[in-house]
This record gives structure tokens, sequence and C-alpha cells, in this order.
């Protein structure tokens, strides 16, 4: 059996969150440890994602918990995130060991996943889990829902939380989508039909995203795939694979002395398009985020990739290019909106502190945009100002605001 409560089905739901909080002024390692009485409660019970509405229960709450959140602010936020959450499809019991690869890619598949991969717990032991099916198989090579499940990966391996670790490796399986190809080291760039020089025609990442990237008309179209951002990816991927690996070329020719510098500057731009993907509505007055890349999806995996290779060092290339593809591919997605030569004064505050950012987003129950600050309190220390004006916009978000699902930069073209 994978639930291991004894409660009654009906009453999972409505996990008493005063079990999981102590003291509401601050985080310690007791009370997060707590979460683990409501993992096993939820473990099975619901999707991991579900048309572009990634199920962030348990990290949101131990955000919360890092941020000082009040136990009101803890069950707004609970209650919010459980209600939209999608209930699990019946499992099967179909996957084993001999033919787990053959269904990779199919979300209808994650409860049968996410059964196999807890059986592969008690049989491996968590590190050695990871090792065979994360670090050493091909769900390593997965850009699939925009590198959400690395995230949800590098926070069950960070907490030590070994049904978040197998929620995660499912997760990956059931939204695989294979970019090998893409990040494999290139041994001689190829740029359109010719060999060219190893000198890259960009001199920054910035330079090869917002001016290449965003002037190629290659590039133009909206990717509809079936409505969702994984479906759009993955188009995006079999129509303009070719133009995809010539940027691939650039990146790697980029004039970076190490692969942290080069995970550092991704870091970087990720932050900014957080202010990319944001704009003040002409008409209401509100603060419009694009969700994939203002809410702060890229930062995570940014900052996740960076635990992942604190525990498996010699993965750093391959998942420094990952980032890359996935940075790649949202903003093209994403309609390649251009960075304005000032910000809207709407946008940023005359005055603020970390404190005053952090108590107006944990105030608004937001989820993503909790996620958000959250990370970029992890990031400042790359760039302080930077963090701390993209805080602002989430601030003025939290205030009024609206996520602009259909990407920011398809109104511009």
């Amino acid at each position: 059996m994978m639930i291991t409560t004894s409660e009654p089905a009906s009453t999972w739901h409505r996990y008493p969150l005063d079990r999981i909080h102590d003291a509401p002024s601050s985080a310690t390692p007791n009370n997060v440890a707590r979460l683990t009485d409501l993992i096993r409660y939820h473990h099975s019970l619901y999707q991991m994602e579900y048309r572009d509405r990634p199920n962030v229960l348990t990290r949101v709450l131990v955000c919360l918990y890092d941020l000082g959140a009040s136990q009101a602010q803890l069950e707004k936020v609970y209650y919010t995130v459980q209600g939209n959450l999608q209930s699990l499809r019946s499992v099967h019991a179909t996957i084993h060991q001999d033919n787990w690869q053959e269904h990779l890619g199919h979300s209808s598949a994650y409860g049968d996943y996410l059964m196999f991969f807890d059986g592969e717990l008690v049989r491996l032991g968590l590190d050695t889990l990871v090792d065979t099916y994360f670090y050493q198989s091909s769900l390593s090579d997965s850009a699939g829902s925009q590198l959400q499940p690395l995230v949800h990966l590098a926070f069950g391996l960070e907490k030590r939380l070994p049904d978040i670790v197998t929620q995660s490796l499912a997760y990956l399986a059931s939204t695989h989508l294979p970019v090998s190809e893409l990040i494999e080291p290139l041994s001689e760039p190829l740029i359109g039909d010719r060999t060219t020089s190893s000198t890259s025609s960009a001199q920054s990442l910035e330079t090869l995203l917002l001016d290449l990237v965003s002037a190629d008309p290659r590039f133009d179209g909206k990717m509809e795939g079936d409505n969702t951002f994984h479906s759009a990816v993955k188009l995006l991927l079999k129509s303009k694979h070719d133009l995809l690996q010539t940027y691939m070329a650039e990146w790697v020719k980029l004039p970076f002395e190490s692969s942290q510098q080069r995970l550092g500057s991704l870091t970087l731009l990720a932050i900014r398009f957080m202010s990319l993907g944001s704009q003040q509505s002409q008409e209401h007055d509100q603060v419009e985020l694009d969700p994939f890349l203002g809410g702060g999806q890229l930062l995570q995996s940014a900052l996740a990739i960076r635990t992942l290779t604190n525990h498996r060092p010699q993965y750093l290339d391959r998942f420094v290019n990952l980032q890359f593809v996935a940075t790649l591919c949202t903003y093209v997605v994403q309609g390649r909106p251009k960075p304005s030569k000032s910000v809207p004064s709407g946008l940023t505050l005359s005055s603020n502190t970390w404190a005053d950012c952090v108590a107006h987003i944990v105030e608004s129950g937001d989820p993503k945009a909790i996620l958000a600050i959250h990370s970029l309190i992890q990031a400042r220390e790359l760039n302080e100002q930077q963090c701390l004006d993209t805080a602002a916009i989430l601030v003025r978000f939290s205030q009024n605001g609206s996520w602009i699902k259909g990407g920011i930069g398809q109104s511009s073209r």
C-alpha cells in the first residue's frame, strides 16, 4: 500500500495544519520535519501537474515557514493550493523494471510511475534510486514542464524527503521530453549550413537571446500545441530542431571561463526574465505577469541545478546546457518579449526592503509569488539590487495583478 495513514480517506484533504506548525514567527527543522505527515497524507492523492498547474503544495508551505508565515497565512495558502489540485487517476501497476522506459512522456502514467518508484525506493534506498533512475538515466535529459520536476527533485533531496523524490521521478517520467541531442557537448558547432570559427556572433547570453533570437523571423508564429506550455515546447522542439541546434552552437561558444559562470549567467537572466515577463495594464492599472517568464520558474530550475550538481558535480555541463534549452524554449514559446528601455513607473516602488516585500507577498497568499520571492532571496547574492527590484514588481502584482498565460510577448507580434 502506498498510503501510510490509517485515517479515513475523506479526511485526507482536511489535514489539520496546527499539527505541523509550532511557532508562527520562524521556521525550525522540527516544524519543517512535521511536513512528513502531510506529505504522506497527500502522496498518492493528486497529480503532480495538470494543464500547466504543478502541485507545489509542500514546497510552498516550506517556503512560507522560511518566510515566517503565521498559522492563518499557512491555512489560507494550503486550502487555496489544495482546492486546485487534480485528483490522481486510478493506478494499474503496469510499470516494472523491464518496461519502465516504454511509457515515458505519458502524463496519464504518473500514478503508475509513482507506484513503481515507491517500490524501487524500498528495494534500492534513496541515493541508489536517484543515481539509477535520474543521474544515470534518460530522465536527466528531459526538458519537460519547464524543468519543474527538477525543482521538486532538488527540494526532496535537500530536505531528505523520500516521498518527494519518488514524486519527482514519476513527474519526470510522465512529462519526459528528451533533448539529449541538444545538450550533449558539441565538437564542431554548425551555424546554418556552414562551419564557423570558435567565436560566437554574440558576446553575451543576453545578446544571444534578447537580440538575435528576439529578431530571428524563423521563430515567428505561435506554438499552439494543445493549449499547454508543455505541448507548445514539444511542438517547438520538433518543428524547429535544427534552428535550436544553431543557437545551442552559439551558446557553447560564448566566452565563459567555467560552467559555474554559465549557470550564474543563466540565473541572472532568469531574474531579468521575471521583469521582462511583466507589464502594466493601461486600462486597469494592473500588473500583468507571464507565469512562465515572470513567475520565477526558470530561476527555480537554475537554483535546483545548483543543488543537483552539488550532489554530482560531474553532471554540471549537461544540466547547464539543459537550463539553456529550457530558457531558450520558454522565451520563444512565450512570444520573445523585447526588453523595454525603461520599466514603467508603476512597476517600481519608491523605497522598499526585503522585509516589506516578503510581508506583502506572504499576506497575498499567491503561491507562485511566494515561491518566486523565496527564490529571489536565495539568488540575491548574485545581484542584490536586481533581485530586490524584481521583488518590488511582485509586490505590485500582489496588490493588483493578474497572470497572463498566453505570454506577454505575443501581444507585440
